[in-house]
């Protein structure tokens, strides 16, 4: 009978496996990584990679939620350094999109086939969980704002959610429009909602 693997070995595999999707996953995409590749650059047998996860798309959200956390605390640590709402909104959208190139694992889960694949093998309820994940800290974000007297006291969090999702999706496709263009957009964008959102 095989030896148990000691808490120690079991997270240095499960560190193998996140590196060998952090690697894999940009490089051929969701849908063309297997679970066989996975396992085999972690140097462990294919069946001993559900010990770990229930699926390749579980692991994919695992390494997503560890990418936007270390996004969302760069975010935090730009916006902490502003001094009123139009600055801090500025520094947000400008932030969003310049600092998605240090995360490039993030533009992954905006392609529409790894969507599509996620939707089809992800529970609903796993994907809302994460959707809402993002929602919680902007929304907390913009409470925080409000609170500061940095943005009207009418504006509504849940939509100025929304608007910056939107903001985001454009960034990431700005190879469409062209750097210099979205940079320009973006910053036009944030000078309306400024105007708009703050007092």
């Amino acid at each position: 009978m095989p030896r148990a693997h000691t808490p120690e070995e079991i997270e240095r595999i499960r560190e193998r496996l996140l590196q060998a999707g952090r690697e894999g996953f940009p490089r051929v995409g969701l849908a063309k990584l297997t679970i066989a590749d996975l396992a085999r650059e972690a140097g462990i047998g294919k069946g001993s990679f559900y010990r770990f996860y229930d699926s390749k798309e579980e692991l994919f959200l695992a390494i997503q939620e560890e990418e936007e956390a270390r996004f969302k605390a760069a975010l935090l640590e730009e916006v902490a350094r502003a001094s009123d709402g139009r600055k801090a909104l500025t520094t947000l959208m400008l932030a969003t999109a310049t600092r998605l190139d240090d995360h490039p694992f993030l533009r992954l889960l905006l392609d529409p086939s790894t969507l599509g694949e996620l939707t089809l093998r992800m529970p609903p309820e796993r994907l809302a969980a994460h959707r809402e994940n993002d929602r919680d800290f902007f929304v907390s974000l913009v409470h925080e704002w409000k609170q500061r007297g940095w943005l009207r006291p009418e504006l509504d969090p849940n939509l100025a959610f929304d608007v910056l999702t939107a903001v985001f999706v454009v960034s990431v496709q700005r190879e469409l429009i062209g750097e210099e263009t979205s940079r320009r957009a973006t910053a036009e964008l944030a000078d309306a909602l400024a105007d708009r959102w703050c007092p």
